[in-house]
């Protein structure tokens, strides 16, 4: 029995360790520790991208100095995971932090990704009704930090 206790509580660290490494350092760079994406997604999130989004449930929201409707979604100043452009309704969500995982680790497609994130955003950040999409280039350093 306390060998069974012991394996638990070191899966459940090992779970831990990993979401923090993914919500310090990316996906990509964290999944070459397990073998990769596919195995991330079991090791560090049960299999459950939900529960990798959740990783996300604490970003810190401010409103755009550049854009008067856009809010921000983000942990460090000019490195946006989300930008909320309200006029148009839509949530640009980071390509290669977030949303590039749903589909590589978890193997969703467009539509799964735009449906779940935007009940995790209904749920979590009460913002109802929008439209979730991929960041609005292909330049990762292009649309997150191009507003204060």
């Amino acid at each position: 029995m306390k060998e069974l206790i012991r394996k638990i509580l070191k899966e459940e660290n090992l779970k831990q360790t990993l979401k923090q490494e993914v919500k310090k350092f990316g996906w990509e760079d964290t999944e070459s520790l397990v073998g990769g994406p596919k195995e991330l997604a079991i090791f560090g999130f049960n299999n459950n991208p939900r529960e990798f989004l959740d990783t996300y449930n604490d970003l810190d929201v401010v409103q755009s100095e550049e854009k008067k409707y856009w809010t921000l979604f983000r942990y460090k100043p000019k490195e946006n995971l989300m930008i909320y452009d309200r006029k148009n309704g839509i949530v640009y969500i980071n390509y290669y932090v977030i949303w590039s995982f749903l589909e590589n680790g978890f193997g969703l497609n467009y539509s799964e990704t735009q449906e779940l994130t935007e009940r995790w955003l209904d749920e979590v950040y009460n913002l109802r009704g929008v439209t979730t999409s991929i960041g609005q280039d292909s330049n990762p350093s292009g649309w997150m930090r191009s507003t204060i």
